[in-house]
């Protein structure tokens, strides 16, 4: 008698949810079942509705004229001249409109770098001549950046200790190299730690891991297909931020 795969809404729920604690918890286990079943609207929809909410909530609650004064001070690179042109500029945005911008620009922005490291890791593997298409990185890049979460309920609690409404954006992710005690003078340098932060490293030594487990490479290789564009872009900042 041939088995026969439970497909019900209950047994599709059960799924979404051991794979989610795999992801963080068993990564191997988790890399099979998105070998054979690569789904990826879950850990998406999950990732885009609670960056919308606790960014929604954050440009609700901020003192919108102290933002914006935090804002412009932490643009080191302006004079004098142009930073009270830039904050002209973001007065004349009401605080819906720049809450609007923040709560659905911030979603565009993780779909869109979602998109490119899927793209670029398609690509290195057709270059390789490997089995794996862009449908299957793109479910792993989705899959892989759900540590981000602990990042969101970092900042829904940042957010719920400031209710004078003053809270930096710079200061809004507790898990940022910023956050954690990484401070630099040089204001480019400081916008790359404020940048950076735990569970993005996380999410990349997990697609290290999964690269590795998927094609059977070596670590050498996986660390070296993965991080190609991290160090390149990174590299370029920090290269320009010190000269």
């Amino acid at each position: 008698m041939t088995d026969q795969v439970n497909t019900s809404p209950q047994a599709q729920e059960s799924g979404m949810l051991a794979l989610t604690i795999n992801i963080l918890t068993a990564p191997g286990d988790a890399f099979s079942a998105l070998q054979k079943n690569p789904v990826k609207l879950f850990p998406l929809a999950i990732i885009c509705l609670s960056t919308m909410l606790v960014m929604f909530w954050y440009f609700n609650i901020v003192d919108y004229d102290w933002y914006i004064d935090d804002a412009i001070a932490g643009t080191s690179a302006l004079d004098e001249q142009q930073q009270e042109a830039a904050r002209e500029a973001m007065g004349a945005i009401s605080q819906n409109t720049m809450m609007y911008l923040g709560t659905f620009g911030g979603v565009v922005g993780l779909v869109l770098v979602y998109v490119f490291q899927a793209g670029y890791l398609s690509l290195a593997s057709a270059l390789n001549g490997d089995r794996y298409k862009f449908t299957h990185w793109f479910s792993l890049v989705c899959w892989t950046n759900l540590p981000y979460l602990l990042a969101v309920v970092g900042m829904a609690v940042n957010i719920a200790i400031s209710p004078n409404g003053q809270l930096s954006a710079y200061d809004l992710n507790p898990l940022s190299l910023a956050n954690l005690g990484m401070q630099t003078t040089n204001g480019s340098v400081q916008t790359l730690l404020n940048s950076l932060n735990l569970t993005m490293i996380w999410s990349v030594a997990l697609i290290v891991a999964a690269y590795k487990q998927w094609l059977n490479s070596s670590m050498t290789k996986a660390l070296s297909v993965v991080l190609a564009p991290y160090v390149l872009i990174f590299g370029a900042w920090a290269y320009f931020a010190l000269n």
